[in-house]
């Protein structure tokens, strides 16, 4: 029902008679702060030899960087997370930037030419549990060291991630405050770093990538470089073969009927009975609300 102007959505739960017993109702299977600090610990000992890596390192090796950009109100992490490929990699570092990055012992990532950045962050509101499940899925996507599209998305993009942008308001349990009631993802235009200390860091890693981080005419085309572990890494088998090398079976034209590129700009894939959409749709089908 609408009360004032809000909508209410209402149940009934009848209690288990067990002494002791606790309850929890959540919308979405929950995502905890110490569950996403244990997953990125389990992920720097996985790539725990990624803080020796140098240009000279293999170029499709993954390089994967964790490092503290700044504490909340509470004191607790702000991760970012730098997921890359060695392609481009200089040895100069990105600089501390000023109020951020407190680790002192920790380097600064590596800088890449001829790169663009692609940043991602989760939980800025912290009861939107779902993004964290969207973002580990992109995340442990983009760290497959041996799938193909993955790989070339490494070597095209630094990636910059921040797992959690409010981790006191998700230990906190609130839906979409800090741990002093404010939103926010309404702090973006101004944020204090003493206030909003997770959006001044985003804002500021933002700011600084799009000023220092152009890719410059001239620029090394990454996607069309001749990969050392050779070029079934990037091209696994003629487009016309199956896998069992013979012709494509009915599943497989379905298959690659579903990722052509006609279909990417999201929405229902066609059938091969239905033809392709027209552009209108797909374009329609891909504004987000």
């Amino acid at each position: 029902q609408v009360v004032q102007a809000q909508f209410v959505l209402s149940f009934v739960h009848r209690f288990v008679e067990c002494r002791g017993a606790t309850t929890y109702f959540a919308f979405c299977y929950p995502f905890s702060y110490t569950e996403c600090q244990e997953m990125l610990a389990q992920l720097d000992g996985r790539f725990d030899e990624c803080r020796h890596m140098s240009p000279a390192s293999p170029l499709d090796a993954v390089y994967y960087q964790r490092e503290l950009l700044c504490r909340s109100l509470d004191g607790r992490r702000v991760d970012l997370l730098t997921v890359t490929s060695c392609h481009g990699m200089q040895e100069a570092r990105e600089p501390r930037l000023r109020g951020l990055f407190p680790d002192g012992s920790t380097p600064r990532p590596r800088r890449f030419a001829g790169k663009r950045v692609f940043f991602l962050s989760s939980r800025v509101h912290p009861g939107e549990t779902p993004s964290s499940f969207v973002f580990n899925g992109f995340l442990h996507f983009i760290l497959r060291e041996e799938d193909p599209r993955a790989q070339m998305l490494r070597r095209m993009f630094v990636f910059k991630l921040i797992p959690m942008l409010n981790p006191d308001g998700v230990v906190r349990g609130h839906y979409r405050t800090d741990s002093r009631g404010v939103n926010l993802n309404r702090q973006y235009l101004q944020p204090d770093a003493e206030l909003h200390p997770a959006v001044f860091g985003a804002k500021a890693v933002l700011l600084y990538h799009h000023v220092h981080s152009r890719v410059l005419p001239g620029a090394p085309d990454w996607r069309t470089f001749v990969s050392p572990l050779g070029a079934s890494a990037l091209s696994t088998r003629p487009p016309n073969l199956s896998a069992r090398g013979g012709a494509l079976s009915e599943l497989e034209k379905t298959n690659n009927a579903r990722n052509s590129p006609g279909t990417w700009k999201g929405g229902p894939s066609p059938s091969p009975a239905q033809g392709p959409r027209a552009p209108g749709a797909a374009e329609a089908a891909s504004k987000e609300r």
